[in-house]
C-alpha cells in the first residue's frame, strides 16, 4: 500500500514538474487518438454500407423450362447449404407477373399461354464473401439454366474487393497512428527521465531496483494515454452524434450506423490503444534512457 502511494505521488509530481510537456503530450495524444477514432468510425460506416449493398446481391438461379417437379424440389433442397441463409422458389408464372409489373408498357399478353421464363430460386447468402463459390456450385447443378449475369458478377466482385480494402486500410491506420502515439509518449517520458536523472541515480545507490523506479514513469505514460483517449472520446462522440442526427438522406447513407451501435466500441478501442501505447512508450523510453546512462 505504501508503495502504491509512493508511485502515485511520484507520478503526479512528475506531471506537475513538467506541466508544459505533459500538456503537450496529452494534447498530441488526444489529436492522434481522435484521428484514430474518426478513421475507425469512417471505416466501420463504409463497411456497413458496402456490406449492406453486398447482401443485396442475391443469387438468382434460373431453372430449365421443362424441368420435372421432382428434380426441381431436389435442386431446392440442394441449394440449402451452410453458406445459404434463405432459399425462395419463384414459379415461372410469378416471375412473368413480376416482369409485367416492372415493364407495364411491354405487350406481354402473348406469353401468358407460352411462358418463356423458367422457375427461379432466389438465394440469400449468409456471407457475401461466399458469392462466387456458391454461384459456381449452383451453376454446376443439373437442371439449372443460368445463375446471374456478368454485370452482376462484376458489381459483386467490386463490392467485395472494396470491403477487403477497407479492412486492410483499418489495420494499417491502427499501426501507423499507434506508432505515432508511441513516439509522442516516448519523447515525453524521456524528457522526464532526463530531468530526474540525479534522483534516479540516488535511488539506485540506496538500493532501489529498476522495476521499482520504472513504475511511476509507466503510470505517467498510462495517464497520458488514457487522458488523451477520454478527451478524444468526448469530442468524437459529440461530433458523431451531431452529424448522425442530421435527417438528410445523404447523411443517413454515409453514416448508416447509429451512435449506440458504434460509439461504444470506438471508445473501448481508443482507451485500450491509449493504455497500451502509453505504457509501452513509457517502458521503452525508460529502458532506453537507463541503457544510455549505464553506457
Amino acid at each position: 500500500m505504501e508503495f502504491l502511494q509512493f508511485w502515485t505521488r511520484e507520478t503526479f509530481a512528475n506531471i506537475r514538474r513538467n506541466r508544459l510537456m505533459s500538456l503537450l503530450a496529452i494534447s498530441t495524444v488526444t489529436v492522434a487518438l481522435f484521428i484514430l477514432g474518426a478513421f475507425y468510425l469512417t471505416i466501420s460506416n463504409l463497411r456497413a454500407a458496402v456490406t449492406g449493398q453486398a447482401q443485396k446481391l442475391d443469387l438468382v438461379v434460373i431453372l430449365d423450362r421443362n424441368i420435372k417437379p421432382a428434380r426441381r424440389d431436389a435442386i431446392v433442397d440442394g441449394a440449402r447449404i451452410p453458406q445459404v441463409a434463405k432459399v425462395e422458389l419463384v414459379s415461372a408464372a410469378q416471375a412473368l407477373g413480376e416482369f409485367k409489373k416492372s415493364y407495364p408498357d411491354l405487350p406481354l399478353e402473348d406469353f401468358v399461354n407460352d411462358n418463356p421464363l423458367g422457375d427461379e430460386l432466389r438465394v440469400r447468402l449468409k456471407n457475401p464473401e461466399d458469392f462466387f463459390k456458391v454461384r459456381t456450385y449452383l451453376a454446376s447443378v443439373e437442371g439449372v439454366s443460368a445463375v446471374k449475369d456478368a454485370g452482376a458478377d462484376f458489381a459483386a466482385q467490386r463490392l467485395l474487393d472494396f470491403n477487403r480494402f477497407l479492412t486492410t486500410a483499418a489495420i494499417i491506420s491502427l499501426i501507423v497512428l499507434g506508432l505515432a502515439i508511441l513516439l509522442i509518449i516516448h519523447n515525453a517520458i524521456r524528457l522526464t527521465v532526463y530531468a530526474r536523472r540525479r534522483e534516479i541515480r540516488i535511488m539506485q545507490l540506496v538500493g532501489a531496483t529498476s522495476s521499482f523506479i520504472r513504475v511511476p514513469f509507466l503510470l505517467e505514460g498510462l495517464f497520458y494515454g488514457v487522458s488523451g483517449a477520454l478527451l478524444a472520446s468526448v469530442g468524437l462522440g459529440v461530433l458523431y452524434r451531431t452529424a448522425s442526427g442530421n435527417p438528410a438522406p445523404l447523411v443517413k447513407w454515409i453514416l448508416p450506423l447509429a451512435p449506440g451501435e458504434i460509439l461504444g466500441s470506438c471508445v473501448v478501442l481508443m482507451v485500450i490503444a491509449g493504455l497500451i501505447f502509453g505504457v509501452l512508450g513509457a517502458y521503452i523510453s525508460f529502458t532506453h534512457s537507463q541503457r544510455g546512462a549505464s553506457a
